[in-house]
């Protein structure tokens, strides 16, 4: 007597899974290249001068921050802005990579599109900075760089989750305008 075989695992169901796995993995993949390949920064520049018992220190929101790689070349350009100190940043070679003049909201996505990708190629490498403050001039102030990334939840279709994938730096600086040199976090 034949008994009915139940087949669990057949040569449809093996091939679904493999293209599955290869979808999974290159939607995986363009997200991990895409944040490598884009990048935004923060950056806080810190003034230890007037340093109480109750503030360390404030925030530099006028002046110029040049970043320098390890072995001492100028990756990028940052002046501060007064009253936010919001940076407008430009490269080596002098070109703006500013996009907030771009009133255009196509203008602005294009603007954005090639800063981003401008950003990550230097962020990652900044070791030291050049800052000047008024007619202080500070050079080698260690830079401490904290990255991050989402590239691997920005498939997720939430709206504060999801979204195009891209790195994260931070650039933080501390200085003594008063004395013209680096200063350390207590």
């Amino acid at each position: 007597m034949n008994e009915p075989r139940i087949v669990i695992w057949g040569p449809h169901l093996s091939r679904a899974a493999v293209v599955l796995v290869v979808l999974a993995a290159a939607v995986l993949g363009w997200g991990a290249w895409r944040a490598h390949t884009h990048a935004s920064v923060w950056l806080n520049v810190n003034d230890h001068s007037g340093r109480t018992p109750n503030r360390l220190w404030s925030s530099v929101t006028e002046g110029r921050v040049a970043f320098r790689d390890p072995s001492g070349r100028l990756l990028a350009e940052a002046a501060l802005e007064p009253q936010q100190g919001v940076p407008r940043w430009t490269g080596p070679e002098g070109e703006a990579v500013d996009c907030r003049p771009q009133l255009d909201s196509d203008a602005w996505r294009s603007c954005f599109e090639r800063q981003s990708r401008w950003t990550a190629r230097w962020a990652p490498r900044v070791h030291d900075a050049r800052v000047t403050i008024g007619g202080c001039i500070v050079d080698r102030v260690p830079v401490q760089r904290r990255s991050s990334t989402d590239w691997w939840l920005w498939w997720v279709p939430l709206p504060h989750v999801g979204g195009t994938p891209s790195g994260y730096h931070t650039l933080e600086l501390h200085l003594d305008s008063a004395r013209c040199a680096p200063a350390t976090v207590p």
